[in-house]
């Protein structure tokens, strides 16, 4: 039997791994799905918005907005000399590094200010010796190399290196979550040549470190840059718009004019200045634009989208996608913990134990996004419900919900070990096996003279309500109720009972007994105890069938029980009995009574706890009998030997 219900076992959890490793195979194929792709993109932007900001420094922002518009009176095609102070204010105050994000498509001069491009070029020039320009790089139609069509500022950014490219990197649904960190290696070609985005060119000047590829992979000096295979690093968002400070441009072309140094070193000493549009026209979604922050101010600049770039490779703080292997594992592990709860627990609590598994599962994946690492969220909840799903359709296909009560039905009317033996051998036999074991009998006091005077209907339901107490403390002591008789009890307890230990059988029977009798309730209980062989088995014909024990430990146990009333206790226990309890429960011994089919009398005790002056007494009158009784023993033996 025991074979048959591990090959049971065995085949049922293999079902479930199946299940399991079925659901991770979809979940990955699903994720090559566009709709699944996205969502797994918002399910990242969560992250970000539940870490909130974090800590920003060595970065600074310039910001033609609404103050520079209202006080500046020229088209901003003619802003030149406001950069061009602003660059200069920027270097006077010991700034590291510039990002100039505006672009200079055409020159000025032929517009009546043939100043405006020269005053910017000069203004480059003076701040390279200590803090370099980084400017937007412009793909021009025009032929910069005539006189007509050539912005200086774009002719000496790329005679020094520092023209890069300004544009964003978008994902399908616009958001901007990733930035391009340079333009594919050409074979032939030096890395140095290749264009960088204007943050990753601003980083390599502020860190004086340039970019290499080694194995085909990226590196800033010695620190790798993870990146994938159109060279794109995922931006780690220092916050939501205006994380970052910024100073408006009315106010730095100010500080400039007036030569207040001391305002503009505490503005820029040290740090990366990115100047640009910090207005509603240049503004795009990031993962803290959310459902709840649907406005338009909630959308980040493209200048400090450029400064999140610098800042998550100046800080290190990069995130990186787990190896594949250990998102398979995870998604794996979660499944399988999930189809073996679905197919092991009812649903009432199958239920919440499922949810748990989800819950530390998501917030792990989000503390490890807090470490820089991107676990797939929605691969979790899909792997998560598909097993769910699998585990359910499981239970219903092999009939779950019908076993359930079947077996719960059988137990209860012909007993928890028929039950277990139908479900195992998944046939009935007539079997049995000796077995030693303490059998326990309990009856109600006075339960007929009780009857004579109550209506029948509040009769069951006192004895309903007082059977469900008396069986409920046999169960939390281990043992099985084998049969009721009347309004009496057979209880069995053995080394079979769950979480037995080998030969406590009688203990957990006399502390069962003490529990019942002292219960509080309607009716008072009396209770005997015997231990000994008895034959276990199920007995009866095809048509009715009783699992039941068998032997003369059975029927000396009742007699026990019958015993007593003349003996003014509530338990009592056999020598066999008290033998077998090693002395784990203090004991009264009564004295020794005939039993009919014993050549000697059989011993009685009963607990200490339950001791009463009346049992005293009575057992000093037994005493007194078998004293007695054994002097004229003596007496008439030795008058025979005369």
């Amino acid at each position: 039997m025991q074979l048959k219900e591990m090959n049971k076992n065995w085949k049922r959890w293999s079902i479930g791994a199946a299940i399991a490793v079925a659901c991770v195979v979809v979940t990955l194929l699903l994720g090559n799905i566009r709709f699944f792709q996205l969502l797994e993109l918002k399910a990242q932007d969560s992250h970000f918005v539940l870490r909130g900001k974090a800590e920003t420094k060595d970065i600074v922002l310039i910001g033609i907005d609404d103050k520079a518009m209202n006080n500046f009176s020229e088209p901003m095609l003619f802003w030149q000399p406001y950069y061009a102070a602003a660059i200069k204010g920027a270097a006077d105050g010991g700034g590291k590094t510039m990002v100039l994000d505006v672009a200079f498509g055409v020159p000025v001069a032929n517009y009546g200010r043939p100043d405006n491009d020269p005053m910017l070029a000069e203004a480059f020039n003076y701040a390279a010796p200590t803090m370099p320009v980084v400017t937007a790089f412009v793909a021009s139609s025009a032929d910069q190399t005539n006189p007509a069509f050539a912005v200086p500022l774009n002719m000496m950014s790329a005679a020094f290196g520092m023209a890069a490219y300004a544009n964003l990197t978008a994902d399908a649904d616009d958001f901007v979550r990733r930035q391009e960190l340079i333009e594919s290696p050409k074979p032939g070609v030096d890395t140095s040549m290749l264009t960088r985005s204007m943050s990753m060119r601003a980083v390599e000047k502020f860190t004086g470190k340039d970019v290499n590829f080694r194995n085909g992979r990226m590196y800033l000096g010695d620190r790798e840059i993870p990146v994938d295979d159109q060279r794109t690093m995922t931006i780690n968002y220092a916050g939501p718009a205006d994380t970052f400070p910024r100073v408006s441009l009315f106010d730095v072309v100010q500080a400039a004019r007036a030569g207040n140094k001391a305002q503009l070193e505490k503005w820029f000493k040290g740090k990366v200045v990115l100047l640009g549009p910090d207005n509603i026209d240049d503004r795009h979604a990031t993962p803290f634009y959310t459902a709840f922050t649907v406005t338009n101010k909630w959308r980040t600049p493209g200048v400090e989208i450029h400064a999140n770039s610098i800042h998550t490779l100046l800080t290190g703080q990069f995130l990186k996608p787990v190896p594949f292997w250990f998102l398979a594992t995870v998604m794996l592990f979660t499944s399988m913990i999930t189809v073996a709860i679905v197919m092991s627990l009812a649903a009432s609590r199958s239920g919440p134990w499922s949810l748990l598994v989800l819950a530390v599962g998501v917030t792990a994946t989000h503390l490890m996004f807090r470490q820089g690492w991107l676990v797939s969220t929605v691969n979790l909840l899909l792997v998560y419900l598909m097993a769910v799903i699998g585990g359910t359709i499981y239970r219903f296909i092999t009939a779950e919900k019908k076993s359930s009560f079947f077996k719960s039905a059988v137990a209860i009317f012909v007993g928890k070990e028929v039950a277990q033996s139908l479900d195992v051998s998944e046939q009935i036999s007539k079997t049995g096996k000796r077995q030693v074991v303490t059998i326990m009998f309990s009856d109600i006091r006075g339960f007929t003279a009780f009857c004579e005077s109550k209506d029948p209907a509040v009769v069951v339901d006192l004895l309903n309500t007082y059977m469900g107490t008396m069986c409920e403390i046999i169960v939390r002591h281990g043992g099985h109720v084998n049969k009721f008789i009347g309004d009496g009890i057979l209880a069995v307890f053995s080394d079979d009972d769950d979480h037995a230990k080998p030969g406590d059988h009688a203990y957990r029977a006399i502390a069962c007994a003490v529990e019942m009798v002292t219960a509080p309730g309607d009716f008072k209980t009396g209770t005997g105890m015997h231990s000994g062989e008895v034959v276990i088995g199920n007995v009866g014909s095809a048509e009715k069938m009783e699992f039941t024990v068998l032997g003369d430990t059975v029927n000396l146990a009742s007699r026990l029980e019958s015993l007593n009333k003349e003996n003014k206790t509530k338990l009592l226990m056999s020598g066999s009995t008290h033998e077998m309890l090693g002395g784990r429960i203090d004991t009264f011994y009564l004295g020794a009574v005939p039993v009919r089919g014993k050549t000697e009398p059989m011993k009685l005790y009963t607990a200490t706890s339950l001791l009463t002056d009346e049992i005293r007494a009575h057992a000093a009158e037994n005493a007194a009998a078998e004293n007695a009784a054994a002097e004229a023993a003596a007496l008439q033996a030795a008058g025979k030997s005369k």
